[in-house]
């Protein structure tokens, strides 16, 4: 054996390129000696290092920390390195899982729609419970524009909100606004919690007047003419602004024909 190996051989052995092997002695982790023509001559220690190198890297420390415990460490030091490791594990499998039983929810709601997306609902009353929400409060006067407040929404809680796989995405209307027949001015965007989540704000309990809109958003403006008819017609009366949820939009789909929207606004009867 060798008591010397050059770059491109410990390139080739380990698989990774000469840069990677020169940064890493920029940071000062790797020591090659040179030879008398200037070559980077790598020993059997600068081996072990990269041996434990690559095996840190390949269960998630970053460099800093690697460089850090290379510096000088034992086996308690090295227990103590792994168990922190174990938590971050822990966490990221506990984010994994929760993102997971929010995917598996979102598809059996997709298909759900998918099968009935002939069938334009019928405007009903349906008792909610309090939902707790993420909410930014933010003046839209173009539809187009609301897609960057809910981007802006999600950057702001980016760790809890992903904007695919998510039907829990809604915006509220001002009231004088709509119900006058006008459309294209938002108030706020939200984004709707699970239980145990953060959140910084409540749609109340109570009774909710709702219609399903199965199509491109240009229908939605005639079907809010509907909503407010047919409110009318049962003598309820607004409580709050009504709110608009993208159960399916452009996230998931650019056929806007698969859009699926749901009008909704808190009533009492008059």
């Amino acid at each position: 054996m060798k008591e010397y190996y050059k770059i491109g051989e410990i390139s080739d052995l380990y698989g990774i390129g000469t840069d990677s092997l020169r940064y890493y002695e920029e940071i000062g982790i790797l020591k090659p000696k040179r030879d008398d023509n200037g070559y980077r001559m790598y020993s059997i220690s600068d081996i072990r290092t990269l041996n434990i190198l690559r095996e840190l890297r390949s269960i998630g420390f970053s460099m800093k920390e690697i460089k850090e415990h290379l510096t000088s460490f034992n086996l308690n030091k090295t227990l103590s390195m792994f168990e922190q490791e174990i938590d971050r594990i822990d966490q990221k499998v506990e984010e994994l899982s929760r993102l997971r039983q929010q995917l598996t929810g979102r598809i059996d709601e997709i298909r759900y729609h998918m099968n009935t997306a002939d069938h334009q609902e019928d405007i009903c009353l349906r008792p909610f419970p309090e939902r707790k929400i993420l909410q930014l409060a933010e003046q839209v006067y173009r539809d187009v524009d609301l897609d960057f407040v809910i981007k802006k929404l999600q950057k702001e809680n980016e760790e809890q909100l992903y904007l695919i796989g998510n039907g829990n995405m809604g915006a509220t209307i001002p009231l004088n606004y709509i119900r006058t027949g006008s459309y294209g001015h938002f108030n706020s965007a939200f984004f709707i919690m699970e239980d145990g989540d953060e959140y910084d704000g409540i749609i109340p309990a109570g009774d909710y007047l709702c219609l399903t809109v199965n199509g491109s958003y240009s229908l939605v403006p005639d079907r809010w003419k509907d909503f407010f008819a047919e409110a009318e017609k049962q003598n309820l009366s607004p409580l709050g602004d009504p709110m608009e949820i993208y159960i399916i939009d452009n996230h998931d789909t650019s056929d806007e024909t698969e859009y699926v929207t749901q009008l909704q606004m808190q009533v009492e009867r008059r």
